[in-house]
């Protein structure tokens, strides 16, 4: 392995490392621990009911079109 390969490769670890061990610290230093699986259960219902209430009107189709035609116009250059 070439120095800077190395090097950059230690940095990285170093840095993972480091941002690994002060999350787990700051999550074990949360009093709220239960809280944020409720939040992302409430976030999920909340996108599903958006999701379901486009796919029932015309407004999502509308989108769905729209997204369609964008995906072909980058797909086509």
């Amino acid at each position: 392995m070439k120095n800077i390969a190395l090097k950059a490769a230690v940095n990285t670890q170093t840095y993972v490392t480091h941002w690994a061990n002060t999350t787990v610290a700051h999550m074990k230093r949360r009093k709220d621990s239960g809280q944020g699986a409720i939040e992302y259960v409430g976030i999920t219902i909340l996108v599903v009911a958006i999701v379901i209430a486009l796919i029932n009107t015309k407004m999502g189709e509308s989108i769905a079109n729209k997204f369609k035609e964008k995906i072909a116009k980058v797909l086509d250059k």
